[in-house]
């Protein structure tokens, strides 16, 4: 599974589904947001993923009690948007949730992805119910939120004049990608790649990342925005070299580097495009905590501290 489905994962579980939330008639509550339950059982989900890849597991109590808090703040914050964006009228199509669902398809190669369905004891229209949900409260965002941002001339030019250095181009790699389970698969294809075969074909044939159906295309990416063993090998690979298999957490990869982009200074034009960007970025989020806090302070919020503290993960 890739970062981002792990990631996805643990939002859409921490999201759960609000009508099915609404219906669970007896099933143990540990706290209400005007009326709609927050369940044992959504919460033990979503911490049962977030305690998984850390050492220990729920063995720590501190940490523990650390999860329980931030999964619960969570819940509360999803719920509240759910609930204003159904009392705005907000809908999302079927197309949008189907294509959706197929976005994060893409992130399990394989079988993988029903393999994760069975795993979280999720059914597809389970997720996609969840999926619902998110997609409503990031369009109650742009609609109520975020439309009402808007960046001044003068504040560019303000921001500008008190970062004169931090605005630059980096250097930048536009690299291919092929990545499988095995070394032994990969020094194969390597070999095939090394006889001519068209790497484009390849990835599309055998790699087990989403954008083999893009021929392995990774596009441009400077340092940083990539994992380690990305960086490490692009920006030391001479451009139309193959490098060598490469281990990573993912699999096993071979790059190539199509193009390469030097360090320069942006020209005027792009310097006011990037900094309006990062204004935006700040507003943006600064009225997304606003919006947040001002439902919370407006909704009749019970938690129940104890039942919290008692929940716990099954191994």
């Amino acid at each position: 599974m890739s970062i981002r489905g792990s990631a996805l994962l643990l939002l859409l579980l921490i999201a759960g589904c609000t009508q099915g939330s609404t219906s669970q008639g007896r099933a143990e509550h540990v706290g209400s947001i005007d009326g709609e339950p927050i369940t044992a059982a959504e919460v033990r989900a979503a911490l049962s993923i977030d305690l998984r890849d850390r050492p220990g597991g729920g063995d720590d109590p501190a940490a523990l009690a650390e999860s329980r808090r931030r999964i619960v703040d969570q819940l509360i914050d999803r719920k509240l948007l759910e609930q204003a964006a159904r009392k705005r009228s907000i809908r999302v199509s079927d197309e949008e949730v189907e294509r959706a669902v197929l976005r994060l398809r893409a992130d399990y190669p394989g079988d993988t992805f029903d393999e994760m369905l069975a795993a979280e004891g999720l059914t597809l229209a389970e997720l996609a119910d969840r999926l619902q949900g998110r997609l409503m409260v990031e369009r109650l965002f742009v609609e109520e939120v975020f439309s009402r941002v808007a960046i001044t001339d003068a504040e560019v030019d303000a921001w500008l004049e008190a970062h004169p250095d931090e605005l630059s181009m980096p250097e930048r790699v536009h690299a291919l990608q092929l990545v499988v389970k095995t070394e032994a698969e990969a020094r194969s294809l390597l070999a095939e790649l090394r006889r001519g075969a068209d790497f484009g074909k390849l990835a599309r044939e055998h790699s087990l990342s989403p954008d083999a159906k893009l021929g392995g295309d990774l596009g441009w990416f400077a340092r940083g925005q990539m994992p380690p063993p990305f960086d490490d090998v692009c920006f030391s690979l001479p451009v139309g070299r193959l490098s060598d298999v490469v281990g990573s957490p993912f699999g096993f990869h071979v790059f190539k580097v199509l193009e390469r982009r030097g360090a320069r200074k942006p020209e005027p034009e792009e310097l006011r495009e990037e900094a309006e960007g990062r204004l935006r970025r700040e507003k943006e989020a600064a009225a997304q905590e606003t919006f947040v806090a001002e439902l919370r302070k407006a909704a009749s919020i019970h938690i129940d501290d104890a039942a919290v503290a008692r929940l716990v993960v099954r191994k």
